[in-house]
């Protein structure tokens, strides 16, 4: 089952591997991230990071403002054992917790409020209903005036424009390979990346649709604030 997916430490160990290189411009979305969070008029002080994955959104935050403690949210022992490694240099600042975000059981796991939630490429494993109804759990955990920031993987407007993203996708990914002294062809990549063992996984919603269901909930000033293709960062303050 798709859910399963990530249980197995291949699929992870895969996708920690090659995060750096299929994911394009992921500097620009972690300065877009910090920047949100700096816009805040107060420092955050709680900062939750709901599937965490490795916890590299939560670390990257808890270096940015060393004030802060946080929670990392996952399901997946693999990625919590990661996620485990990464925060130990954080000490007391950093815990991890495992909990599905796929049922409102999660919430048990956690205590509120949060100055910050964040996540990242997570949420679209999660059918539609289940991501509108988290985005609802995630406003009444946040304190008032605290962001949400989702750095995600959202649904095309349409299969040319899906052709295109899987083809810039598959060329960032070749270009990377290349780089690093591999003998593949583009061909090759773009295959490789449509038959991923992660693919079946994804569930996207237009990033149009889900800053509609911020806004219905009563998050303010919501917009997507970095877009690339299917990538994208977007959110709002409660």
């Amino acid at each position: 089952m798709p859910d399963e997916l990530w249980k197995r430490r291949e699929v992870v160990a895969a996708f920690l591997g090659q995060r750096s290189a299929v994911i394009p411009d992921r500097a620009r979305q972690v300065e877009v991230m910090l920047r949100l969070l700096r816009a805040t008029p107060r420092a955050p002080g709680r900062v939750l990071d709901l599937g965490a994955g490795d916890a590299v959104l939560l670390a990257t935050v808890l270096d940015a403002f060393p004030e802060a403690s946080g929670a990392a949210v996952d399901y997946s022992p693999p990625m919590l054992e990661q996620a485990r490694v990464r925060l130990a240099t954080f000490g007391p600042r950093a815990t991890v917790i495992a909990a599905d975000l796929a049922t409102p059981g999660w919430r048990r796991a956690v205590s509120g409020p949060f100055d910050v939630v964040v996540s990242g490429y997570a949420i679209h494993h999660l059918t539609h209903d289940r991501k509108r109804a988290l985005y609802g759990e995630i406003f009444t955990l946040l304190s008032d005036g605290g962001p949400f920031v989702n750095c995600e993987h959202v649904a095309s407007p349409s299969p040319r424009v899906e052709r295109l993203f899987d083809e810039a996708m598959s060329d960032h990914l070749w270009e990377r390979r290349r780089e690093g002294g591999e003998s593949v062809t583009r061909e090759q990549v773009l295959a490789e990346y449509l038959n991923r063992p992660d693919r079946a996984a994804n569930i996207l919603a237009p990033v149009e649709e889900q800053c509609r269901w911020l806004r219905e909930i009563g998050f303010r000033d919501v917009d997507c604030f970095w877009k690339y293709f299917e990538l994208a960062t977007f959110g709002g303050w409660r």
